[in-house]
């Protein structure tokens, strides 16, 4: 994945010359891309409710935010991948229930531009990162969604339980 975006290179010189130390330096990399993911959630909730105040609506906001979105998408993909769209025939074998991840950003985009400004970002995401973790650990254990199932033994129920208890102080006061 990261030499697709970055070259050969992106493994770094040495230590991509096995494949355990790739594979491991890949996973820490993939690591690193979902704790900044989870970083830019907050700004991101902190600037829609920014431009919020200038265009007046939580909707209108979403789109605006939601359009440039996938105008960078669409750079990344069609420009710098030089990707194409997927033939008909692709697009027709799909489920329905694989088109609702846009609606569930959607869901997630206009709930921070409502709720952030009431509640603050600290407690948005305190709460959002319950829920995610809470449905997180259903699609592990069950293997909902195409997902491979995974036991979710104690120390998993146990850290799941520090991060509710901590989610349960930052939202408290």
């Amino acid at each position: 994945i990261m030499s697709r975006f970055f070259g050969p290179a992106a493994c770094g010189p040495a230590p991509c010359a096995t494949t355990r130390y790739k594979d491991e330096f890949m996973r820490e990399m993939l690591m690193a891309l979902a704790a900044l993911a989870g970083a830019a959630l907050p700004i991101q909730a902190a600037i829609n409710g920014q431009l919020r105040s200038f265009v007046g609506s939580p909707v209108l906001t979403s789109l605006i935010s939601f359009f440039a979105g996938t105008v960078v998408l669409a750079v990344v993909h069609f420009g710098i991948q030089g990707g194409a769209l997927p033939s008909v025939a692709a697009v027709a074998r799909t489920s329905p229930w694989m088109w609702l991840g846009g609606p569930l950003g959607t869901l997630f985009v206009l709930t921070a531009i409502v709720v952030t400004p009431k509640i603050g970002a600290t407690r948005m995401i305190a709460l959002v990162i319950t829920g995610q973790l809470c449905m997180a650990l259903l699609l592990d254990h069950f293997g909902w969604i195409g997902l491979p199932g995974r036991e979710v033994g104690a120390m998993r129920i146990l850290g799941a339980g520090l991060l509710l208890a901590g989610a349960l102080l930052i939202t408290r006061n």
